[in-house]
Parts: structure tokens; C-alpha cells; sequence
């Protein structure tokens, strides 16, 4: 019998290990923001068209803001889960005791870092900027 543990020896990541899978997830993270960035520089054009055709159809108005909406959810969620991706490497260092794992944890509870406060204020002012755009008729 193994004494009740599944597996003789308990592996335990050591630092360099957590701070290369934190970087691995930082790295997919990034191409989903990229994409995000698209979106809503194509929800800008959108805006914009609107806004020089002066009378576009109610419609378009609706469909557009609908899509903004949904750009602004997505990119809300990706500071989130770079956020926890923060949080969560940052505690798991520190339970190992390397000391990388307090310096990530002062980043991730500053105002400035991923899906915090700063970083939901952005999202919501392009979320008003594009419907500002879209539904002010131009003078």
C-alpha cells in the first residue's frame, strides 16, 4: 500500500516551472486581446459610418450598438482572465516561497494591473465612445 496517497512522491512545481506556464497563459491571452482590438476598431468604423451617413437606419443603429456591447463583454472578460491568470501564479508562488511570487502579487492588486479598476473604466469609455458616435446625429 502506499500509505493512502495516489502517488508515492507528491510533485511539486518549482518556480521557474509556474513562471513558464504563467507566461504561456500571458501569451494566448495576448492573441485573444489582439483579436479583441480588431473588433473594436471595426466597431469604430462602424460608428463612424454611421455618424457621416446622418440618417442610417434604425436598424443599423440597433445591430451596432448590439456589437458593441458584445465586443465590450469580450474584452472585459480577457483583463479578467489575465487578471486571474495574475492572481493565480502569483499565489502559487508564493506558496512555494519564491520570492518572484510577492513582487506579482503587488502588480496584481495595483489599480493599473490586468481587470482592474483602471482596466474596466477603458472598456467602458470606448463602449461609450462607439455608442456616443452611433447614436449623437451629426450636427
Amino acid at each position: 500500500c502506499l500509505g493512502g496517497k495516489l502517488f508515492p512522491e507528491e510533485k511539486i512545481m518549482d518556480e521557474y516551472q509556474l513562471l513558464n506556464l504563467m507566461n504561456l497563459s500571458f501569451v494566448s491571452n495576448a492573441m485573444y486581446f489582439v483579436g479583441m482590438v480588431l473588433f473594436i476598431w471595426l466597431g469604430f468604423r462602424f460608428a463612424n459610418a454611421i455618424y457621416e451617413d446622418g440618417n442610417a437606419p434604425m436598424i443599423s443603429k440597433v445591430l451596432s450598438s448590439l456589437y458593441y456591447l458584445c465586443v465590450a463583454g469580450f474584452f472585459y472578460f480577457n483583463g479578467q482572465v489575465a487578471g486571474g491568470i495574475l492572481d493565480t501564479y502569483s499565489a502559487l508562488l508564493i506558496d512555494i516561497g519564491a520570492d518572484s511570487g510577492s513582487r506579482l502579487a503587488a502588480y496584481s492588486e495595483n489599480p493599473l494591473g490586468p481587470g482592474k479598476a483602471l482596466g474596466v473604466f477603458f472598456v467602458v469609455l470606448i463602449l461609450f465612445m462607439q455608442l456616443a458616435r452611433t447614436w449623437i446625429k451629426k450636427p
